[in-house]
């Protein structure tokens, strides 16, 4: 196919990433990290959930479950919330997590005076940075194979094709939502439809 020299689709397309999806990266991060200081560790990360905060402040919460290491303490497994927003780098194409809040409160006394001790601001920090992702790269692999797909020839209605080349796609801005982020992906390039045969139902001129 002759591919057409200027281009002519600017094209903003939302395209959902659902929280499970993130939360498959989140794991792969934070399963087995230990947070402490040095070589006095608190506690070690076991599972972990991703999901809209309820709180209107904040976008999600990441929800830690851990074991506790010390000792001395008689709870072996607490779980605890870190509510967040959600910062989009749209030069490096990283979502990472800017302000949060620690929800760490229990009607169990001892329980809160283990959840006192891992409620540190520091170790949390440290979590969240580990707890980005690259959106850049996770939807690329997916762009590449539509554009090859594009380039090739789209069959979309019966003897009609669609050909093209997105020449580039920018990530413009993300919007979390209930159960995703919508990631708004700008496209760029050239795009047409050719008619390859006419239909087989009564054609009339």
């Amino acid at each position: 196919m002759e591919m057409m020299e200027s281009e002519n689709i600017n094209l903003t397309l939302p395209i959902k990433i659902p929280y499970e999806v993130l939360q498959q990266l989140t794991d792969r991060s934070l399963i087995g990290m230990e947070i402490g200081t040095g070589k006095r560790k608190e506690g070690r990360i076991l599972d972990t959930n991703l999901e809209a905060s309820p709180l209107p402040e904040f976008d999600v919460v990441l929800v830690l479950k851990m074991r506790i290491l010390r000792k001395i303490l008689v709870t072996k497994e607490v779980t605890l919330g870190i509510h967040a927003s959600l910062v989009y780098d749209a030069d490096t194409g990283i979502l990472s997590v800017g302000d949060f809040k620690i929800d760490s409160k229990s009607k169990n006394f001892l329980l809160n005076k283990t959840l006192q001790i891992l409620a540190n601001r520091m170790y949390y920090r440290k979590i969240l940075d580990k707890a980005t992702y690259n959106l850049h790269e996770l939807i690329s692999s997916y762009l590449i194979g539509l554009n090859e797909r594009l380039i090739s020839g789209i069959s979309f209605s019966q003897g009609m094709m669609l050909h093209g080349n997105m020449k580039s796609t920018t990530i413009t801005h993300i919007e979390p939502l209930a159960d995703y982020v919508l990631v708004h992906v700008l496209f760029e390039g050239a795009v047409e439809a050719a008619i390859q045969k006419l239909p087989d139902a009564d054609f009339k001129l």
